[in-house]
């Protein structure tokens, strides 16, 4: 009996790691779709950012049109403005600070002043980067023939925001810095998105600047993966991961929740320029 017992348990076990398995598949295949089909967007962000020892916090307002790349941002607390047209300003930031120096700017989107206190360009704004590099993950992961869904589990069902979600978690217990020996001349920047790893992370571990450039042969500490740990909280209607925590070595390195999303809304033809109603440009 003892044995049949534990035959039918380990049968059972084995169907729900599969049906798991393919759930997980389902959920992720719908943001891939979700995530694909979206070309605009507005949203509310309140980002979490760990900068040293402290937790950054800012709340902003974003309008953004995928492809060819526009972006409006707005800081609700600073009242600072920036505006990016692929192909337009030379593909540099057209700022207004809200303040000294009183004028507006045209800034390098990896400029110190610009990305000072904050993880990621505004480029990397949207749903287009948290995508290239789950799908770059899975890349990385079938060259040795693994599967992201077996590293990934269903956290459950939660309401988060009046959306009703489904919790995935990624774990990554082998999370660790290793030695990179830089390939190629470049800026920090364009490495660590080629590479698939935080560049924040990398800054801080070399004690490295926001917009510092790596030479060919420079070794660096960078870590193996995007993160040790990552929890998506997909909105059941859209497909699409409306809140996201970021966990390092040290733990929650990143939160973002997008507020009053609307996907693929019709934008004016002035909507990303300077003479646009409600900009103070």
């Amino acid at each position: 009996m003892r044995i049949i017992f534990f035959m039918l348990l380990g049968t059972f076990l084995m169907k729900s790691a599969h049906v798991n398995a393919q759930s997980v598949r389902s959920v992720l295949d719908k943001m891939y779709i979700a995530i694909g089909s979206m070309n605009t967007m507005t949203y509310d962000m309140t980002s979490y950012e760990r900068i040293g020892n402290r937790t950054e916090t800012r709340n902003s307002k974003f309008k953004i049109q995928v492809s060819p790349k526009k972006l409006y941002m707005k800081n609700q607390e600073s009242g600072v403005e920036l505006l990016y047209v692929s192909g337009w300003n030379n593909s540099k930031l057209y700022v207004n600070p809200n303040g000294f120096p009183y004028v507006n700017l045209n800034l390098d989107v990896n400029n110190a002043r610009v990305r000072n206190n904050g993880h990621h360009p505004v480029t990397h704004a949207g749903f287009s980067y948290l995508y290239v590099q789950i799908k770059n993950t899975e890349k990385k992961l079938a060259l040795s023939g693994q599967k992201l869904e077996d590293m990934i589990k269903i956290g459950g069902d939660f309401t988060w925001n009046g959306k009703n979600c489904i919790k995935l978690i990624l774990d990554n217990p082998d999370f660790q810095f290793i030695s990179h020996t830089c390939t190629q001349t470049e800026s920090l920047l364009s490495l660590c998105e080629r590479i698939n790893v935080s560049e924040y992370l990398v800054m801080e571990k070399n004690n490295l600047g926001f917009g510092a450039n790596v030479s060919k042969g420079m070794v660096l500490k960078v870590p193996n993966a995007f993160a040790k740990k990552a929890e998506l909280y997909i909105d059941k209607s859209s497909g699409l991961p409306i809140y996201q925590v970021v966990y390092d070595d040290k733990g929650v390195y990143e939160k973002y929740e997008f507020k009053n999303l609307k996907v693929n809304p019709p934008f004016n033809s002035t909507e990303f320029t300077t003479q646009c109603a409600g900009y103070g440009f």
